[in-house]
């Protein structure tokens, strides 16, 4: 299994941690991931604890007591014991769309450093991260599934592989690899070619595409026997559709150029 949890990721563990706040106001870790979405300093944390123990109050109700800040976060700080009651007691998915709308998450979405990598964009995996929130009713429950899948991923990733095991891996990391059968998984325009490169086409700029069809070039030519393609009808609840890379794959194979693919 290739990469970190999709649950540890530096956007998510912040939705994360604004959820187990809203549930606990004294979870420590929490406060700890969420700091730097408050675009606090890593050393307001002690300031938090230490206020909290002063003045008998929650870490919520710490936040909202810190001095020498700007008056416009100083503002911000004072409505969130509020916000967080009300956050607690929302679904999911209406909780995460609460958070990027009164919350800052947006904010923080928009201007933390890896938003500019658009192959690891914090708005794709709140985006991602929504559609699963859909399949549960109440934080708790949500909170727990994540854990649990978390849970399984390390247990799996601290196992050895098998050798008749399914790997899962970026095409990234599948540079130089070979397997028997290989499976490509979301072949649908979005996913690869990704948005990034078709934002960068309509804008005319041709290279992120190109650079697209090899990276699909490498995943395709890593299979010893057999390539399967999944394309699913929908990716994030819309409807979508199929890879130009595959259709190319098709109108070549019609041309007995290349033959075998599954799709």
């Amino acid at each position: 299994m290739d990469g970190e949890s999709f649950y540890k990721r530096r956007t998510i563990r912040k939705v994360l941690a604004y959820f187990r706040l809203a549930l606990d106001e004294n979870n420590t870790k929490a406060l700890e991931d969420l700091v730097s979405a408050l675009f606090l300093k890593q050393q307001a944390i002690g300031d938090v604890k230490a206020i909290s123990i002063t003045e008998d109050c929650s870490l919520v109700h710490a936040l909202a007591k810190l001095s020498g800040l700007q008056p416009f976060q100083q503002r911000k700080l004072q409505s969130l014991p509020t916000k967080f009651k009300q956050l607690k007691h929302l679904t999911p998915s209406k909780a995460i769309d609460f958070l990027e709308r009164e919350m800052g998450l947006a904010d923080y979405v928009k201007k933390q450093g890896n938003e500019g990598n658009k192959m690891e964009r914090g708005s794709d995996d709140v985006k991602d991260l929504k559609e699963i929130a859909k399949q549960h009713e109440t934080l708790p429950d949500f909170l727990q599934y994540i854990d649990h899948m978390t849970a399984k991923y390390d247990e799996i990733r601290s196992q050895p592989t098998l050798p008749n095991a399914v790997q899962l891996l970026t095409i990234h990391r599948s540079k130089g690899l070979e397997f028997e059968h290989v499976y490509i998984i979301g072949a649908v325009e979005g996913g690869i070619p990704h948005d990034y490169a078709l934002e960068a086409l309509r804008e005319g700029d041709k290279q992120p595409l190109e650079e697209e069809r090899r990276l699909m070039y490498v995943a395709v030519t890593r299979a010893i026997k057999s390539i399967s393609i999944s394309i699913p009808t929908k990716r994030r609840g819309k409807q979508v559709q199929r890879s130009r890379f595959v259709r190319e794959m098709n109108q070549l194979a019609t041309k007995k150029v290349i033959g075998g693919v599954t799709t």
